[in-house]
């Protein structure tokens, strides 16, 4: 059926020698730790390193960047708000300065109810017995009151007179 003693190649068999070979060289790198190499690629490694180092490096730029431009716009914002409360001082000092200039207390029309002397200022409530402001409803002359005093001696002196 199967002939299995075949005489074997030259060829073949020096093939599979290498093959052997090649197997023992193969256990004699896995099995020494001082020279095992399997799965490393030292090409491969040296360019991931420099592929980090160099994305470490723009991100310490950008970063970089993004700090000196936040520092910038710090800066510009406190100059403008400085600016503003200045320019708020200001509005706010002519403000006073027209109010003390152009709107005097008495300058108002309802100053007359404000006037801290304004009862120094008043005229009394009348001058005189025949003064045209007094009607007869205005209560301010009574009969038999003598404003002018003239006969205020007399007649005090006629009623202590009778008794």
């Amino acid at each position: 059926m199967y002939k299995l003693d075949l005489p074997i190649d030259h060829k073949e068999a020096a093939a599979i020698e290498r093959r052997r070979k090649l197997e023992e060289d193969r256990k004699s790198r896995i099995f020494n730790p001082k020279f095992r190499t399997i799965g490393v690629d030292p090409e491969a490694l040296e360019q991931q390193h420099r592929d980090r180092s160099q994305r470490e490096e723009l991100e310490k730029r950008r970063e970089h960047a993004f700090a000196a431009d936040a520092v910038r716009s710090d800066k510009l914002s406190m100059l403008l708000q400085q600016r503003q409360e200045r320019d708020i001082r200001e509005l706010n000092m002519a403000m006073n300065d027209f109010r003390t200039l152009h709107q005097q207390p008495q300058g108002r029309r309802e100053w007359d109810l404000y006037d801290p002397d304004g009862k120094k200022k008043d005229k009394p409530a009348r001058i005189s017995d025949d003064d045209p402001r007094c009607g007869i409803a205005s209560l301010q002359k009574f009969d038999g009151e003598d404003r002018g005093g003239s006969l205020q001696p007399a007649l005090s002196h006629c009623f202590f007179a009778v008794e």
